[in-house]
């Protein structure tokens, strides 16, 4: 029961956030490899299942059942977020996925995470170490060619910014509520920061 209505309150806030980008403009409208928080692209069959409030905001709100999803570790090379190679090993993770809403086509449009995820950053030079709690919620939104347009973090979550994205160069531990917006060329931009924001770069040596 508590776990429901945990889900039902994230799920409201993830709701709460995507209207507040959308009112005030700041989107971009058009938790391994490298991902930023926990992100995949599905390509299941459509969802079953009605319509949850169905905002006109959000346009076919539709959740389909959770399923387990693995975050996998992965490493960056020196320079793309911290001045050395950063490494992100799993310690516990008990993270699930859902599709909430579909493009006409098919195509995922926008998937939920959440749950448990306890990772270790690592220097990959030193071997210095900082283990840090992942395990907020998120939401991913997905343009119809399967890129990224948004991701929504209820914290706290990782997220990496790079040179030429517009936000300071670093890897961040986002924990309140923060929506991360993504160019169709890929640049990322921090639409909405509420909370705290800490760069697991320094925390590594940068």
């Amino acid at each position: 029961m508590r776990r429901r209505a945990t889900a039902a309150l994230t799920a409201t806030m993830l709701v709460t956030a995507a209207m507040l980008v959308t009112l005030t403009g700041t989107a971009a409208l058009a938790r391994a490899t490298e991902p930023a928080p926990p992100l995949t692209a599905s390509g299941s069959a459509p969802g079953h299942g009605g319509p949850a409030g169905g905002h006109p905001l959000l346009g076919g709100y539709r959740p389909e059942p959770w399923r387990t999803w693995v975050q996998p570790e992965w490493s960056a090379p020196a320079g793309r977020y911290c001045s050395f190679p950063l490494q992100v090993r799993v310690v516990t993770q008990d993270v699930r996925v859902r599709v909430v809403a579909r493009h006409p086509d098919g195509t995922v449009r926008r998937e939920e995470f959440t749950g448990p995820l306890v990772v270790d950053f690592v220097n990959g030079d030193t071997a210095a170490t900082a283990r840090r709690d992942a395990g907020g919620s998120g939401a991913a939104d997905y343009r119809p060619d399967g890129t990224w347009s948004r991701y929504t973090i209820v914290g706290p979550a990782g997220f990496g910014f790079r040179p030429g994205d517009h936000h300071p160069r670093g890897y961040y531990l986002l924990d309140g509520l923060h929506v991360v917006t993504i160019d169709a060329d890929g640049t990322r931009r921090l639409a909405v920061g509420v909370g705290e924001q800490e760069n697991v770069c320094l925390a590594l040596g940068d």
